[in-house]
């Protein structure tokens, strides 16, 4: 609630000085206003909470120590370089800013040539027939005859006349379709 009435005061004022043009002191009532806020909560106990800025037009990012623990320990390839020795992969690697000094910082990879049968993806092969089955023409009518038998099933169990009226509607448009082919 204190919050609100806060914001509310600092909304009122900003309508007041607004016409006087006073903005910038405005601004340095509203920061000192906040801050004040901020510290006597800090003081009441109410919150643990560390500031999000560090003064006023600078902002600080703001990590816990496990934050900053991880990004301290983190490996980072800052150059991949593949002309200096040709048929190599050279890398540099940082660790918080400056070269590693845990692990190799500079790291060279010898490109090799692999042998051996093909590998394929069965995903893949399988769209690959898919597509086969799709684009064949035979393939095509042969589908459109199951789904014919199955509609005439469907119409021929059917128990409404508008129902069966629909089936055979559809049935009516592949038999054109066939026809057509």
């Amino acid at each position: 609630m204190k919050k609100v009435m806060m914001i509310l005061a600092a909304v009122a004022t900003v309508t007041a000085y607004a016409e006087t043009n006073e903005l910038e002191r405005l601004r340095g009532e509203y920061v000192a206003a906040r801050n004040a806020y901020v510290a006597a909560r800090r003081a009441a106990g109410l919150t643990n909470a560390t500031p999000r800025r560090a003064s006023v037009g600078t902002s600080a990012t703001v990590f816990t120590p496990a934050q900053r623990q991880f990004f301290k320990n983190r490996r980072i390839c800052v150059k991949r370089d593949t002309t200096t020795i040709p048929g190599s992969v050279i890398t540099v690697w940082y660790r918080d800013g400056k070269p590693d000094t845990r692990a190799p910082a500079v790291v060279t990879n010898v490109l090799h040539n692999i042998q051996g049968a093909i590998q394929d993806n069965p995903l893949q092969v399988r769209i690959a027939e898919l597509i086969e089955r799709a684009t064949s023409a035979e393939a095509r009518a042969a589908r459109l005859d199951a789904l014919r038998s199955w509609l005439i099933e469907m119409r021929d169990k059917a128990v409404l006349p508008t129902t069966k009226a629909i089936y055979q509607a559809i049935i009516d448009r592949i038999d054109e379709r066939l026809e057509g082919n």
